[in-house]
């Protein structure tokens, strides 16, 4: 490992001493660890000499130049810095870059090391119109650098203490040797690369450790391990492994970007390419050494020709997580650089951290770091440079200790905080976004059985202490950590977040599944579970973690098991259980089966809430009209925000990272190794086992990659947003485009990864907060997320809403007759109706699991309104087969869809208006029989004349059904008659003004919404518009739809002003 240039310093002043000091300092804290390399980047050469004075200062002698141009003079510039470095400190250009003296004596004090310059070529800008002319610039490139070393080194043949410093200069400096963005030529490195190493093998020059003919320069090669498509990082790393086996290459620098996952990912990858060197460089040593024993003869040329991938050093890139570079790289992304929106968000809270992990990996692996132009430049550059090699330093002195034995060396150590609270509000989170009161707890209720104590826990943004309930000596016991089927994810999973804090964890996933009876996991939901598992499982063992899986009838039969097998009840046994509640009513009796299984064991637990903003049961309506009827959206989303404040601000994803990277499993420490339990394959488990030849669960795996990684993809890609670029994503055509089928991207598609959880709904929106800041409309989005909540709170209130009417009168609507509800829903359930919108949804459905929010809503009313078949069949149907199915979001649509919800739809959707669907391409693509047909009869196909349908090769009742029903307006009277009828039937469920009365669980009654056509009088008759008196607002009676937007509000108050005038 390399050591900075140390330089000696002068007493001559106490502020000179005192300067000289703090670089001594500086300088043996960075050699404990790793060198830090400065990217230059100047306007000019008395600037360049400035910047390097300035950083010599600081201990600094190791550079990179940048070739941006096919003007820069890259090899001059390597030469003033090498000048600068053989003049004494106080003669070099004797002031730093702020005009101020270096405060040095002069002396350079003699080490192993030198000045290390790169020269970093760009072969964009080194092209030629001569024949082989790229090539031959290249290899002239190199023979100068040579050249200008080989020269130096002579020179420095007298017995000067300056020049013999000078001498050491030439070993250490590189060459980087990069293609360049834009288009290709015929030339780039790796073709440069192989045709260096031809020439060496026809020169029959090769060696194993050095590059470009034994020369004295090393060469480097970039790594970009931060592509987004996992094509694109495998063929990086293909293009890795050609350039190494080249025998050319010294070094390889890791570009910078800013998934720490896929770094960590690639440091393993390089360390491994290492171990193997080392094997193959010892197996030809040994291999060597028995052949010359054996034998005389020489080597043949082929096996010295045979290429071997050299010893390489590594060295990662970082940004200086600074104001300015996070707005220009917001503004003008640089091409190959991927940054997340976390590190661009305003403040360079998260950016720092991300940087902050990144420095504590590469210091981990060995690797040499690279500050990326524009560098340090001035003293503020320098304290940020030094508090974060300071900090990340802290870290690898921690991890000196083996890590099976950090839980025992802690007392709740506190997170290094990143200093970034004076860039927050108060919830936390950015400060640009408008200051509300937050949430700063995790909302949750967090038991402890074991001392019997009821207890709120707090869950910071940043060091997210422990459950306040728990002594601290129970958390040097292990804990369990249990997932289920909504909380399938690492970042912002609050009782992981809780269980970290422990000596040990053991991550554990219990199926059963004779306990998902009708409503829990089951259909395209088990496909995409056990996807979003195996996804888990491989994130857990980067982190040297595991997920253990059990199977069984009786989930808190298998948890007793786990806590009996690891330990009894002594200091190895196990010492918590956190999970986080579902809020169903098959969660509630299998929570409660675990608290009582533990409780009988004397094991501490702890309940947390993390798949959704609020926990249902920590809000409470009155009954009654108070701006919106009783558990509509707006009276929920205000008693929310009033009783339980802001939703809770997620960590950052580097505060995720560096949480995992703590924790440890479960370890036998006399042996030193890890002791995990016996665990079922995931593959194994009884759950989407496809049997027969019909593999359905193909096109939804292929769709919905259910990962945390591809979570963050989809929603990065929905809310991208570059104005200037003309590029945006689905978030800025929502509001007007939301109810599209046949335009891509109009919708998120973040449902599965909000179902599963392998995206946190916290995040989701706060993101969507932050979009307001580039001036785009994020109302009707950021209520998509109370919609969830107040589906689960409906659920929570009503436990039997899946299939049992809300308004419990509702249970006497008369539908259509047994042999009809077969025949029109086999029709419908398979697209077969004759209807192409309904059909086309349908197929969309069957096929992949999935249709958008409209479509869901037309075939939704289709079936209810014109088909009059019950909604629990198509709830039912629905749970089966979407891949997002929630049994408490999907029951709360088809109840307002079936009028018997809390919200019963104040509208019809046709089956024929096709407004979702106005290109006609939608319908085209799911149903290709009838793809000939023009739009003005592609949704209405019997409307079409007879040449028409020959001409599109349509034969309706043949190749494309005819109607299920023909006359959709006789239905549809029907349909409202059966639900006057039983309105009459149920006065004592009626208001005086015709509303609907219902029952809440606490025995309350209150008035609910009911739509303008089936509001009757005390005798049953239609009431035509009554006028709201002063006096029935806000009484429980009082009618009113309370939804009037500004628009509609401005237009009857100009009315007024008209009539009055």
């Amino acid at each position: 490992m390399k050591t900075v240039h140390s330089l000696s310093t002068s007493p001559a002043s106490s502020s000179s001493s005192s300067s000289s000091a703090s670089k001594r300092s500086w300088n043996k804290n960075n050699n404990r660890n790793n060198k830090v390399r400065i990217e230059l980047f100047f306007s000019s050469e008395d600037e360049l000499r400035q910047r390097i004075s300035f950083l010599r200062s600081k201990g600094i002698s190791s550079f990179n130049l940048v070739n941006k141009s096919n003007k820069d003079e890259t090899l001059k510039h390597a030469q003033i810095i090498e000048d600068e470095f053989l003049l004494p400190s106080s003669e070099s250009s004797d002031k730093d870059c702020h005009g101020r003296g270096s405060g040095n004596d002069g002396d350079v004090v003699d080490d192993d090391s030198g000045v290390s310059i790169c020269a970093h070529y760009s072969i964009k800008y080194h092209k030629s119109r001569k024949l082989d002319g790229a090539f031959q610039n290249l290899q002239d490139f190199v023979e100068r650098m040579e050249k200008q070393q080989q020269q130096k080194g002579s020179s420095s043949s007298s017995s000067s203490s300056i020049t013999s410093s000078a001498a050491k200069t030439s070993k250490n400096n590189e060459l980087l040797l990069i293609t360049g963005s834009g288009p290709k030529g015929k030339l780039d490195s790796l073709s440069a690369l192989q045709r260096l190493q031809k020439k060496s093998n026809i020169d029959n020059t090769v060696s194993s450790s050095s590059s470009f003919n034994n020369s004295i320069i090393k060469v480097g090669v970039a790594f970009n391990p931060f592509f987004p498509k996992d094509e694109e990082y495998i063929r990086e790393k293909e293009r890795l492994l050609a350039k190494l086996n080249t025998g050319q290459v010294d070094k390889i620098y890791i570009q910078f970007g800013t998934d720490l996952e896929r770094l960590s990912s690639a440091l393993q990858f390089l360390t491994e390419l290492k171990s193997k060197q080392q094997h193959q460089t010892t197996s030809t040593t040994h291999s060597t050494t028995a052949t010359t024993t054996a034998t005389t003869t020489p080597s043949s040329s082929s096996s010295c020709c045979t290429p071997t991938i050299p010893k390489f050093e590594i060295c990662g890139s970082i940004f200086l997580p600074t104001k300015k570079l996070i707005a220009q790289q917001k503004f003008r992304p640089w091409n190959g650089v991927f940054l997340s929106a976390e590190f661009l968000s305003s403040t360079t809270c998260a950016a720092r951290s991300i940087v902050l992990q990144m420095m504590r990996m590469y210091n981990k692996f060995g690797c040499e770091i690279l500050i990326e132009a524009p560098g340090v430049r001035n003293e503020k550059d320098w304290m940020i440079v030094e508090s974060l090699v300071t900090e990340s330093r802290d870290d690898v002195d921690e991890s000196v200790v083996p890590k099976n034995n950090i839980g025992r060396m802690m007392q709740i150590k506190a997170e290094t905080l990143d200093n970034c609270s004076s860039h927050q509000d108060e919830k936390g989170g950015d400060s640009s976004v408008k200051r509300r009161k937050a949430n700063p707890t995790s909302t949750d209720k967090p038991i402890n059985v074991g001392a019997s104590v009821v207890a709120t826990t707090t869950n910071n943004n940043n060091n997210f202490p422990p459950s306040s309930i728990l002594p601290i000596r129970t958390l040097q016991k292990t804990a369990i950590v249990l997932f289920h089927s909504h909380d399938v994810r690492l970042h912002g999973n609050v009782a992981l977040q809780l269980a970290s804090h422990h000596k040990h964890v053991i991550p554990v996933f219990l199926w059963s599944k004779a306990e998902q009876g009708r409503w829990g996991v089951t259909g395209c939901l088990e496909v995409i579970l056990k996807d979003a598992l195996r996804h888990l499982a491989t994130k857990l063992e980067r982190h040297d973690l595991k997920l253990i899986c059990r199977e069984g009838t009786d989930s808190s039969h298998m948890l007793r098991q786990i806590c009996e097998e690891y330990g009894d009840d002594g200091d190895d046994g196990i010492g918590v259980v956190y999970w986080n509640k579902e809020h169903t009513a098959e969660s509630r009796i299998r929570e409660e089966r675990y608290r009582a299984t533990l409780t009988d064991m004397d094991v501490n637990f702890v309940e947390s809430q993390s798949s959704l903003l609020y926990d249902p049961m920590d809000v409470s309506l009155s009954g009654g009209f108070r701006g919106g009827h009783w558990g509509t959206l707006m009276p929920f989303l205000k008693g929310c925000k009033k009783q339980c404040g802001e939703p809770r601000v997620p960590i950052s994803r580097a505060d995720t990272f560096s949480m995992l990277e703590r924790m440890v499993g479960p370890t036998d420490e006399e042996n030193n190794s890890n002791n995990w339990l016996a665990s079922i394959p995931i593959y194994e488990l009884d759950m989407a086992v496809i049997r027969g030849k019909d593999k359905w669960d193909a096109s939804i795996l292929e769709r919905f990659r259910m990962s945390e990684e591809d979570a963050l993809k989809d929603m990065d890609q929905f809310f991208s947003f570059q104005k200037e670029k003309g590029k945006c994503g689905g978030f800025a055509k929502y509001e007007q485009e939301r109810s599209r089928a046949d335009m891509e991207g109009s919708t998120s598609k973040l449902s599965a990864h909000l179902r599963i959880g392998t995206l946190s709904p916290n995040e989701l929106y706060y993101r969507t907060e932050g979009m307001s800041l580039v001036g785009l409309e994020s109302k009707t989005f950021s209520r998509r997320l109370f919609w969830r909540d107040l589906a689960y709170f409906h659920l929570h209130s009503f436990p039997e809403m899946r299939d049992k009417s809300i308004r419990l009168h509702y249970e006497d609507t008369k539908w259509c007759s047994k042999e009809e509800e077969e025949e029109r829903y086999n029709a419908w359930r398979t697209g077969r109706t004759g209807f192409p919108l309904v059909d086309a949804g349908m197929r969309e459905l069957y096929a992949t699991g999935w249709m958008t929010q409209s479509i869901r809503m037309v075939v939704a009313s289709f079936l209810v309104e014109y088909l009059r078949v019950n909604w629990v069949k198509g709830c039912e149907w629905f749970h089966y087969t979407l891949v997002d199915a929630d049994s408490a979001i999907n029951p709360m649509m088809w109840q307002n869809a079936g009028r018997s919800g809390i919200d019963q739809w104040n509208f019809i959707l046709s089956p024929v208006a096709a407004s979702q669907d106005a290109t006609g391409e939608y319908t085209r693509k799911w149903v290709p029989e009838l793809s000939k047909l023009p739009n003005s009869v592609l949704h209405e196909p019997w409307k079409a004349p007879a040449q028409v349908l020959r001409n599109a090769g349509v034969v309706l009742g043949e190749n494309y059904p005819t109607r299920i029903v023909f006359d959709i307006k006789a239905e549809r009277v029907k349909s409202a008659e059966a639900v006057l009828e039983m309105r009459r039937q149920n006065q004592q469920f009626n208001t005086d003004r015709g509303y609907d009365l219902i029952r809440l669980s606490g025995g309350e009654q209150t008035v609910v919404f009911t739509k303008k056509e089936f509001r009757i009088d005390q005798q049953g008759r239609v009431m035509k518009d009554v006028p709201r008196n002063k006096s029935s607002q806000g009484k429980s009676s009082s009618g009113g739809r309370g939804r009037r937007g500004k628009a509609a509000q401005k237009k009857i108050l100009r009315q007024k002003a008209a009539a009055k005038s």
